[in-house]
């Protein structure tokens, strides 16, 4: 494997950054979600990286896009811009792109690329997280329409979302069976909750959906009926993978922060980076952000390849989540005091770390799926 970046991908890096930079790290739209800023990243052309020219995309390989995107994190210091945007672009707009018939591509999927049309994944339940399959919201056939009853928890960007990739039971025996449908917020019988407060990732609104006897018609099918499963496994995949990889560009971030804070900061008539108890964290920093980035350019040659990478996005998810965690646990420890303010930063890297652990199933849960691999 090459492992080295054609021009046209450094180039993609270096003006992702510049743009993250001077146009995402507006202090007022850290913890909150902005209009304004979801219409830069529109006019910035960035939504519609792996998507045909067709439709108003760039037509990128997966690895141009997982470089794209660890420029991203790195340079955008927003994290719960950059999570709004991936569940916009990867488990949203990604699946009707890679499933949906040309009807429902040519209703949806330029407006989605344009950023005229947020979307959203709705799988989770209040009864059903990791265990994904234990949903009950249900769609019935009526005539030449489906009838959804139901409601979804944690739906992220569900506030602020015009499309929804909605996952019911639609045959109960002898085996659970699902369907994906393609669902509106405009539809009659949908509606939202208030944004959930959370600890960190507060730039991506997040929701609970109510579906009261919502029809949707059969040609907004996600691909066939019954193969939801399919499709589920398909979103879990590209989650895993492109929700988490912009986290090897933060703790790029926060390493170089460390290193930097190291130097210039003394104590006891020197800087702290000559205690080895200081160096030795930013070393393990690195040797993770090195092995995660090498995860990162296997996964993306797969997905390329049109290669299942499940296991390996669950190992990803794991590795890159505990790694994130912990570079933003000892950048606090490293900043002393300074890092628990606000002021520094520090302390809000922290709480939108935190979430990682979590989201897309735990990993707790993707232990037993790397070892039933295993």
């Amino acid at each position: 494997m090459d492992f080295s970046l054609s021009k046209e991908q450094k180039e993609y890096r270096q003006v992702i950054i510049d743009f993250a930079r001077n146009q995402l790290n507006d202090s007022d739209s850290l913890e909150s979600f902005s209009p304004q800023v979801w219409e830069k990243i529109s006019e910035f052309g960035l939504l519609g990286i792996t998507v045909d020219e067709k439709y108003g995309g760039l037509n990128e390989s997966y690895l141009t896009a997982a470089i794209v995107f660890e420029a991203l994190g790195y340079g955008c210091e927003n994290n719960g811009l950059i999570f709004m945007i991936n569940n916009h672009i990867w488990v949203a707009q990604n699946l009707i792109y890679l499933y949906g018939s040309e009807t429902l591509k040519e209703k949806y999927l330029e407006d989605m690329v344009a950023g005229k049309r947020i979307g959203s994944i709705a799988i989770t339940e209040a009864e059903s997280g990791s265990d994904a399959f234990g949903m009950t919201t249900q769609a019935v056939l009526d005539g030449e329409d489906y009838i959804l009853n139901g409601t979804k928890m944690f739906i992220s960007n569900g506030p602020i979302a015009d499309i929804f990739i909605v996952f019911a039971v639609t045959e109960k025996e002898p085996k659970k069976k699902i369907t994906a449908f393609v669902v509106e917020k405009q539809f009659l019988g949908v509606s939202t909750g208030a944004d959930i407060e959370k600890m960190g990732l507060g730039a991506c609104p997040t929701s609970e959906i109510i579906l009261d006897q919502v029809r949707v018609p059969k040609e907004n099918i996600l691909g066939n009926f019954n193969s939801g499963s399919y499709i589920l496994m398909g979103a879990i995949e590209w989650e895993r993978f492109y929700e988490f990889v912009p986290h090897i560009g933060a703790m790029k971030r926060v390493i170089e922060r460390c290193g930097r804070y190291a130097k210039e900061r003394k104590q006891f008539g020197k800087s702290i980076e000559e205690y080895q108890a200081i160096s030795h964290k930013i070393a393990d920093m690195e040797i993770k952000l090195e092995l995660a980035r090498l995860m990162m350019y296997k996964i993306a040659w797969l997905k390329d390849n049109q290669r299942n990478a499940f296991k390996e996005v669950s190992m990803f998810k794991i590795f890159v989540s505990e790694s994130y965690i912990k570079a933003c646990r000892d950048a606090m420890q490293i900043f002393g005091a300074y890092g628990y303010t606000k002021e520094y930063g520090i302390e809000r890297e922290m709480r939108d770390a935190l979430a990682s652990s979590i989201h897309s199933g735990t990993n707790e849960v993707l232990r037993n799926t790397v070892y039933k691999y295993i």
